[in-house]
């Protein structure tokens, strides 16, 4: 899923040529741990963390602080891209920039969650239910295809490693509310389950 609908785009900038005291008496700054500096052109100039800066004389000019970030992301990437970014640099927001290197926004831990809230199907209620496949091709087939001949919407399947390492752990949600029927169909085709439960999902 890509990142761009997910960006933050009324994540404050602040110009180079400010100063920290200007910054920091900004209101725009208030909360903020991740301070996101553009140039005249609108271009991302460098980044700082508040807590390195607060305590710089205030006339200083930010340009003499921020540092040109390692990590950033462009409005084209994968929201999985931004996620793994975010764990290696340990920063909780990353600057958002467009094929010009224009900052179009931000993205942090927050949007991650949203992200993934809707692509899981985290907020739609319904049935979710947790199996162990095999890890041979064909496996996750077979069980789309038992509920699927059974009319039942899947809204989302994610897969990871089981405690063996012949086998994959898999949780599938449905639209299905009804967990006497999923439990029934999977066990009429000998696929055992490890969890069976109703969602009543939720907003945002």
């Amino acid at each position: 899923m890509n990142i761009c609908k997910w960006t933050n785009r009324t994540y404050p900038l602040f110009s180079d040529d400010c100063t920290i005291g200007e910054i920091l008496s900004d209101r725009k700054s208030a909360g903020l741990t991740y301070i996101i500096s553009v140039d005249s052109d609108g271009r991302l100039a460098g980044v700082a963390k508040v807590d390195d800066i607060k305590d710089v004389d205030p006339a200083t000019p930010v340009s003499e602080v921020i540092a040109e970030p390692v990590f950033y992301c462009r409005d084209s990437d994968f929201i999985e891209d931004a996620a793994l970014m975010l764990i290696e640099s340990h920063d909780y927001v990353l600057p958002v920039v467009d094929n010009d290197f224009l900052v179009v926004g931000a993205i942090g831990v927050f949007e991650i969650l949203e992200g993934l809230m809707e692509f899981t199907a985290m907020d739609k209620p319904g049935t979710r239910v947790s199996v162990i496949l095999e890890d041979k091709p064909g496996a996750l087939r077979d069980v789309v295809d038992y509920l699927a001949e059974r009319e039942v919407n899947i809204l989302s399947i994610i897969t990871s490693a089981a405690e063996s390492e012949d086998e994959r752990r898999v949780v599938i949600r449905t639209d299905e509310s009804d967990i006497g029927m999923i439990a029934e169909i999977l066990q009429e085709k000998g696929v055992s389950f490890e969890s069976i439960s109703e969602e009543e999902g939720f907003g945002v």
